[in-house]
């Protein structure tokens, strides 16, 4: 479980990379390339994916109670004290922007993204951080 725990956590940090190296100085930039914003949605969806994964897999492998949302992944995670309440607030309303991303609940305001995605960013790196401390070492390493 600790090497794919571990892979997974790997590369939701690429993902994260990935995104902040794209990330425009200027939000506005987005609304004028279609490209860029779609780059941005599709990698952020697959972030936040990667991080319901990681945690839906934590659920099982601990034997929690089975959430019946995404959202309920984190806090049944939080439950048990393997998650901080600021990550689990923040990785809820993350399981929210994937949704908007995922079904286009009417437009993606795709402005607000972008303006938003930096601390997105941070909090996904938190969630990586704690969930890295629940990896029992690996033999030699």
């Amino acid at each position: 479980m600790a090497e794919l725990l571990l892979k997974k956590l790997l590369l939701l940090r690429t993902r994260i990379a990935r995104l902040r190296a794209a990330r425009p100085i200027d939000a506005e930039a987005v609304a004028s390339d279609e490209r860029l914003e779609a780059f941005l949605a599709f990698n952020l969806f697959l972030a936040i994916q990667d991080a319901v994964d990681l945690a839906a897999h934590l659920v099982s492998e601990r034997g929690l109670d089975i959430p019946a949302t995404q959202r309920e992944v984190f806090e049944a995670l939080g439950r048990a004290g393997l998650l901080s309440a600021d990550v689990v607030r923040a990785m809820g309303a993350m399981t929210s922007l994937r949704n908007r991303i995922a079904h286009s609940y009417g437009e993606l305001d795709a402005v607000r993204m972008v303006r938003e995605l930096g601390d997105g960013l941070d909090q996904l790196e938190r969630l990586a951080d704690e969930l890295l401390v629940l990896c029992p070492a690996t033999p030699g390493a």
